[in-house]
């Protein structure tokens, strides 16, 4: 008989319905959801930081391009050459000008006018692919300038000396 009572103390009592193990079928759609709804957030969060990303990228690829088109018009002198381009490689610059105040002669010391006329111009600017396609374009404002006269010889200034003597 030890053994019949040996038999009943190791069979497990049966469970109720509190004392369970594990999940059930509606525990487990509650966390898939709960996971479902955390992963979809995260993942908007991700797919927006990447397009912000990808907006300064491209920002900073407009900013540097039209930094290096600047450098290059501070050379270019709008009344020698009104339009025009230049070749950096990646993209070309290309420039328009017209002249926005009227032709006028500088103001020199000592003599009262300089060497040089004077105008300022509005140039448009175009920093454009090799496909063709724009990458940015803007409006700058130039002085132009073209030497119309000769420096006076030194000479002239002194006192005493004269055109014959020389």
């Amino acid at each position: 008989m030890s053994q019949s009572v040996n038999r009943r103390s190791r069979a497990r009592p049966s469970a109720t319905f509190g004392d369970q193990d594990g999940f059930t079928l509606l525990e487990g759609l509650v966390a898939i959801a709960l996971l479902a709804g955390t992963l979809a957030a995260i993942f908007t969060l991700v797919g927006s930081l990447l397009n912000s990303a990808n907006s300064v990228g491209q920002s900073n690829k407009t900013a540097q391009v039209t930094l290096n088109a600047l450098e290059v018009m501070s050379v270019v002198n709008p009344m020698l050459q009104e339009s025009g381009q230049i070749d950096l490689g990646e993209y070309t610059v290309k420039w328009k000008s017209a002249p926005q105040t009227p032709v006028a002669d500088g103001v020199g010391y000592p003599l009262g006018t300089s060497l040089y006329q004077l105008a300022f111009y509005e140039t448009g600017v175009r920093v454009e692919q090799k496909t063709g396609s724009l990458l940015t374009e803007f409006k700058l404002r130039q002085v132009g300038y073209r030497r119309v006269r000769e420096p006076p010889s030194p000479l002239d200034t002194l006192p005493g000396i004269s055109a014959r003597t020389r």
